[in-house]
């Protein structure tokens, strides 16, 4: 599961719809764990709160919550991430290095459970689905995928905020 919460919840952004709460990944997840038989979750995250709120002792009997093992206070900010690396204000080879982790561990997970607004998200599932040969079973929590998605100013996504879910057959 990728779960973004620091600078890509900022309010007012006119190209990303609102983050959603999240519940609403667990109730995802859990539906999916049910569903697959699914015991281990790997999660991508820039909220400690997040990950510790997977982990919560009850959430979901007989799940395995994994995470890199990293200083997430560091994505707690109103600046970007990628601005605050540009000028030196966080360490750039840490926060490198854990987002492609992330991004490579994402691209071997067997089903998915993301944001599609978000670039990162996208990147990790299209890799999945490139290395896998085909869709491996997700869900969006917001929009819908869009593979190979065109580069230009960003614009509000539509149909954002519909849950898209793409269960095997």
């Amino acid at each position: 599961v990728h779960v973004r919460y620091g600078d890509g919840c900022i309010p007012n952004q006119m190209h990303r719809p609102r983050c959603e709460p999240i519940s609403v990944y667990q109730a995802e997840i859990a539906a999916l764990a049910q569903r697959y038989q699914v015991t281990r979750l790997f999660v991508a995250t820039d909220s400690q709160l997040a990950l510790d709120q997977l982990r919560a002792p009850g959430w979901l009997a007989g799940l395995e919550v994994v995470g890199v093992q990293l200083d997430r206070r560091v994505f707690e900010s109103e600046w970007w991430i990628d601005h605050r690396a540009a000028y030196g204000l966080v360490d750039r080879e840490m926060v490198g290095e854990s987002a492609l982790l992330d991004l490579l561990l994402l691209s071997q997970a067997d089903y998915f459970v993301g944001s599609f607004s978000s670039h990162f998200s996208a990147a990790a599932f299209e890799l999945s689905v490139f290395s896998k040969g085909f869709v491996p079973p997700y869900v969006s929590v917001d929009c819908p995928w869009k593979p190979a998605r065109p580069l230009g100013p960003m614009t509000a996504l539509p149909d954002c905020h519909t849950r898209v879910v793409r269960p095997s057959t």
